[in-house]
């Protein structure tokens, strides 16, 4: 286990004490209006698994990667840590069995894959009927704070937006219906001090035209019975 992942791990703990953790714990939270306590949810493209540890507080999770970047051994000892289930994956063939959860969570996956279609028809697949599946943290192509660090030359990734139009296409392709689509974030979460910011982003997600320019979408769709 190199020093580098050990490095990356701490970062992620540090982004958790930030803006950004307190928004994924609210995300999480915000499940429970849609599934008991106690749902069999898996979390697909867990990485280290920060979303799925909040998650099991409410929930039965499971957990699956899509990609180990190098990372293979150290995030299997940190599910195995947590009793976690946790499997690895490709993005079209999730290995599980046809109707194995209540729902399932992506927690800033979506961007990351080229094709999107194949991954959400497979998680339609291993969700039971009428199943949910939550998606947060959808990077908005036209995010002020991504267009700002681009500017600065902080950060280029072009190839890892959505806009609410290629996210929409790809969920009801997919074959789900979309339940509720939405904005978050604004300013940059992963700086102190935290709680200004968060409040913030509370705020600036609801005006009307300013929160199309908002960091990040969530969604939750229901799978589509075929009749």
């Amino acid at each position: 286990m190199g020093l580098s992942i050990i490095q990356g791990y701490e970062g992620v703990v540090r982004l958790d004490e930030t803006a950004y953790g307190v928004e994924q714990r609210r995300d999480i939270a915000s499940m429970l209006q849609y599934i008991p306590r106690g749902a069999e949810v898996l979390d697909v493209g867990c990485g280290f698994g920060l979303p799925t540890a909040d998650a099991a507080k409410f929930f039965r999770m499971s957990a699956c990667d899509l990609n180990s970047r190098g990372h293979s051994e150290f995030i299997e000892m940190l599910m195995r840590l947590r009793g976690i289930p946790f499997k690895w994956s490709e993005p079209d063939k999730l290995p599980f069995d046809d109707a194995s959860f209540d729902a399932l969570l992506l927690y800033a996956v979506i961007e990351h894959v080229p094709e999107k279609v194949p991954l959400l028809k497979e998680c339609a697949r291993v969700l039971r009927p009428h199943g949910k599946i939550f998606m947060f943290r959808a990077v908005n192509r036209f995010a002020f704070a991504e267009k700002l660090a681009t500017w600065m030359k902080l950060v280029t990734r072009e190839d890892e937006v959505v806009t609410r139009r290629t996210l929409e296409e790809a969920i009801t392709g997919g074959g789900f219906t979309i339940d509720k689509i939405g904005w978050q974030g604004w300013l940059p979460e992963n700086y102190l001090p935290k709680w200004p910011i968060f409040l913030a982003n509370q705020i600036l997600t609801r005006i009307p035209l300013v929160n199309r320019f908002s960091h990040d979408y969530y969604v939750v769709a229901t799978k589509r019975m075929i009749v």
